[in-house]
């Protein structure tokens, strides 16, 4: 075995330096891949006591990173055109009833682990334009899309969830399409929902924005 090194010392060296940076690569894979994963956006659109219209709808940060909530996105299907509604705000509370006015809207700073209480899902329903009245609800399905900035993103980051709106005996229930929010990570669609914020201020373009809002 001595003599096989002695004669083949410089096949031995390579393969050993090879076999070393193997391993490194490997080490320097598992802590990119650690790093990215902490550094990845995780929002979460949720119901919170009860599974009815009362519920309230909570937006949650799981990222590592704090995230600042710019808004939430609605839209309830009707069957015919898609209508897009920011419902971030807490339109049905005036300033004044407050102690706090800042409250009157859902906007600001959530810290990795919070959330964020938007209202009951029968407030959203209001917010958006539609009737809140059981016989108005059932048999449709709500789209919520939050959106986020984070110090990490170049873009807005954003979470899209549906629930559809089933009819019982005890009201309307919401039952979520999906077990969790589905993360927007594509550039090309971060860019497009920027683009539909600034059209929705400036109130421009509804139809567009509700066409490409059925399609996130």
């Amino acid at each position: 075995m001595l003599e096989f090194l002695k004669e083949n010392v410089e096949i031995v060296q390579i393969a050993a330096s090879l076999t070393t940076t193997f391993v490194w690569l490997v080490y320097l894979h598992i802590f990119l891949s650690g790093y990215i994963q902490q550094r990845r956006s995780s929002i979460l659109i949720n119901r919170g006591g009860g599974q009815d219209m009362k519920a309230r709808c909570l937006v949650s940060n799981m990222g590592a990173q704090p995230a600042y909530l710019l808004d939430v996105l609605a839209s309830l299907d009707t069957g015919e055109e898609v209508d897009v509604a920011s419902v971030v705000d807490r339109e049905e509370l005036r300033k004044e009833e407050l102690e706090q006015p800042a409250n009157v809207t859902g906007q600001g700073p959530i810290p990795s682990g919070g959330y964020v209480d938007i209202g009951t899902f029968e407030d959203v329903a209001r917010r958006a334009g539609h009737s809140a009245d059981e016989s108005d609800l059932k048999d449709r399905f709500l789209k919520l899309v939050a959106v986020c900035a984070t110090n990490q993103a170049n873009h807005v980051v954003a979470a899209v969830r549906e629930f559809d709106l089933v009819p019982g005996n005890e009201g309307v229930r919401l039952a979520p399409r999906k077990l969790e929010a589905r993360q927007i990570r594509s550039r090309r669609l971060r860019r497009k929902i920027t683009s539909m914020l600034e059209r929705l201020e400036r109130k421009d373009g509804n139809a567009e924005i509700g066409a490409e809002f059925a399609r996130l």
